[in-house]
């Protein structure tokens, strides 16, 4: 679910910050709110984590178009309103940050997908004939994964800052209804989208562990998917099932291949064939998930930008 992926201190403040907003305001406003709504109920639905990451940020996406389209252009008032509040000056610091996070989550999809297709490669390039040395593929695909969730990391932590960043804001528009309403959908606008970005983090960092009690000389390989896949915090409770799907694949080959008691030596080769295929056929799901997950936050980032522009076009005027 969406939410579990939350601390309980984070789901709790998100809870209280969804309030009913003044429609007078702008009907902008409430057409984020129902967006919004859309976007959390998500985390009740029995919807694939695939299917759920790509209609969350298509639901972000929708709220950040309405921003830089609608709201933030809407009337002279409201932007004289932003500019002597200053609160335009916050949305523009959590907004920042919002950018890199997501940018560093598009990158992150792009690593992936790289040392996929070229573990994708390595797997065809073994079918065709010569020595089979899966030892030192999957090496380099668990290197380049390692690196990848170390600074997945570093935007999780950045994601969660941000949003308490805006959260914790002391303006709250005083008196004036309509604009403690829009300060109002700013730190839900804030909320969401560290929920949706960090689930987004979240089915990167994934799958949370593979299990098998089988020893094998080639044991340490299989030791190694399951002890980089592991963690225990909420957040990686979200998993992409295609990278769990490939991964597992991955320990049934090198199981396979290191096995010494290898005495019917034809059949073990034609198995381990067909193993390879499969896991080249998990490999692509894997390389078009993430090429899936890479256009949708192109997409999100390009609207955010425009959204910053449109704050930043208010302060220049």
């Amino acid at each position: 679910m969406y939410v579990s992926l939350l601390s309980p201190r984070l789901h709790k403040a998100y809870k209280a910050r969804c309030v009913s907003l003044p429609v007078r305001l702008h009907p902008s406003v409430r057409r984020i709110q129902e967006v919004v709504s859309r976007v959390r109920a998500l985390g009740s639905s029995s919807l694939e984590s695939r299917t759920m990451v790509r209609d969350g940020l298509s639901g972000l996406t929708e709220i950040y178009r309405c921003l830089s389209e609608d709201l933030f252009k809407s009337s002279s008032e409201t932007q004289q309103a932003l500019l002597n509040s200053g609160l335009i000056n916050e949305l523009l610091e959590v907004s920042s940050k919002y950018l890199e996070v997501c940018g560093g989550a598009k990158d992150g999809a792009s690593r992936i997908k790289k040392s996929v297709v070229e573990l994708q490669s390595a797997l065809r390039r073994s079918k065709k004939g010569g020595d089979f040395s899966l030892e030192g593929e999957v090496d380099a695909y668990l290197a380049s994964r390692k690196e990848i969730k170390k600074e997945i990391k570093k935007y999780m932590v950045m994601s969660k800052e941000t949003d308490a960043c805006l959260e914790s804001s002391v303006w709250c528009g005083g008196d004036d209804q309509d604009m403690s309403a829009l300060a109002k959908v700013m730190q839900e606008t804030s909320a969401i989208t560290c929920l949706v970005l960090r689930t987004v983090l979240s089915f990167l960092t994934s799958p949370k562990g593979l299990k098998n009690h089988n020893q094998h000389k080639g044991w340490g390989i299989v030791m190694k998917l399951v002890k980089k896949g592991t963690d225990h915090h909420h957040e990686k409770d979200f998993s992409c099932l295609e990278l769990e799907a490939m991964e597992a694949e991955l320990v049934k080959l090198v199981v396979m291949t290191t096995r010494e008691d290898q005495e019917e030596e034809k059949e073990i080769s034609e198995e381990v064939s067909e193993m390879i295929q499969c896991a080249v056929v998990r490999s692509k799901d894997v390389e078009a998930a993430m090429e899936e997950l890479e256009e949708g936050l192109e997409g999100l980032f390009k609207v955010m930008i425009q959204a910053r522009v449109s704050l930043l076009n208010i302060l220049s005027t």
